[in-house]
């Protein structure tokens, strides 16, 4: 969960994108207002996201995490 008012404040600093886009794997990245990205690479078939944390200026990339995008989302 993030405190959003500091990018009302200033939207540079604390954003989601969109990414490179594939054939099979769509790419968002939430910038923090740290600095900090998380890239969430979404498999356009089955739903699974892979998570990476991205610190730039420590050189530093880790694997957070998966998750089914397709459990979030609501079926019609």
């Amino acid at each position: 969960m993030y405190e959003w008012s500091i990018a009302q404040e200033n939207p540079s600093i604390m954003h989601v994108e969109m990414g490179v886009e594939s054939d099979s794997t769509y790419e968002v990245v939430f910038r923090s207002y740290t600095g900090a990205t998380v890239h969430f690479y979404v498999d356009k078939h089955t739903g699974v996201t892979r998570m990476v944390e991205k610190v730039p200026l420590l050189d530093i990339e880790n694997e957070t995490g998966r998750i089914n995008l397709f459990d979030y989302l609501k079926k019609e």
